[in-house]
């Protein structure tokens, strides 16, 4: 049987999540969790876009990706810092990081996965949902327009919650329009590009919220000056963030950005 565009794009995602799975048991790589979870989550919007009524994305997969998030707030926390001018707060991470992969990616929670994995890849398979390129285009625009009507009635005073809801609006909205423009049904870089843009400037806010509550976390368990001074840091930078994260008026709507 032969596999419609969104059945095989949705095949080949959960198969590059099994990919990256595999190797990071073998080396523990940031780059490789890293696309494990944007593979699972490239599914998950995908099926929130057009199928999540007949085939939703397996709750298990979705407390996966959950599981692996104070990991990757390390991941993000060491990558920011410089470890000549923390070296013992370098070290600690690391170690922490270390305990941390062992203690979840066990050889147990990894063929689990696996097999969640291959389970759903063969019902997308036999399953093969097939949605006409017309109604495809349509979905994807009309959540797209959805996210830009909340983002231009934004309040100055937004909680990061909120925030942090429209930035994962935007992403499923951009992971739509990256299939549409790889499987040739419509073209949409320059959507692309501006879903990228509003998702990160969303994004910060609340990515710098969770290294702030992180760091308190850690800083609560094993204080030291140098956790204390970057702590005090994260916190101004968080403030600005706050400060300068604003909503900007786009008249033209989606015609502005599907013009390629």
């Amino acid at each position: 049987m032969k596999l419609s565009p969104l059945s095989k794009y949705i095949a080949f995602q959960l198969y590059q999540a099994r990919l990256a799975l595999y190797s990071f048991m073998e080396n523990k790589k940031i780059e490789h969790l890293h696309e494990f979870r944007i593979a699972l989550r490239q599914t998950r919007s995908l099926i929130k876009l057009f199928f999540n009524d007949s085939i939703p994305f397996p709750v298990p997969l979705k407390e996966a990706i959950k599981a692996t998030n104070p990991i990757r707030e390390v991941d993000v926390l060491m990558s920011s810092i410089s470890s000549a001018e923390y070296p013992k707060l370098f070290k600690q991470l690391s170690k922490i990081r270390k305990d941390s992969v062992k203690l979840l990616f066990s050889t147990e929670f990894a063929e689990h996965i696996f097999s969640l994995l291959d389970e759903y890849y063969d019902l997308i398979s036999q399953t093969n949902p097939t949605v006409i390129p017309e109604i495809l285009v349509e979905r994807v625009l009309t959540h797209y327009q959805h996210c830009l009507t909340t983002y231009q009635n934004l309040r100055e005073d937004a909680k990061p919650k909120a925030l942090h809801r429209l930035r994962i609006g935007f992403k499923d909205a951009r992971y739509g329009f990256e299939f549409l423009e790889i499987s040739n049904i419509h073209k949409c870089k320059k959507v692309i590009q501006h879903c990228k843009q509003l998702q990160n400037d969303l994004g910060a806010v609340q990515d710098a919220l969770n290294q702030v509550e992180w760091i308190e976390r850690l800083y609560q368990s094993h204080p030291s000056s140098s956790l204390k001074e970057l702590l005090k840091q994260q916190n101004k930078a968080l403030k600005r963030l706050k400060d300068t994260t604003r909503p900007v008026q786009y008249p033209n709507g989606v015609n502005k950005y599907l013009s390629d």
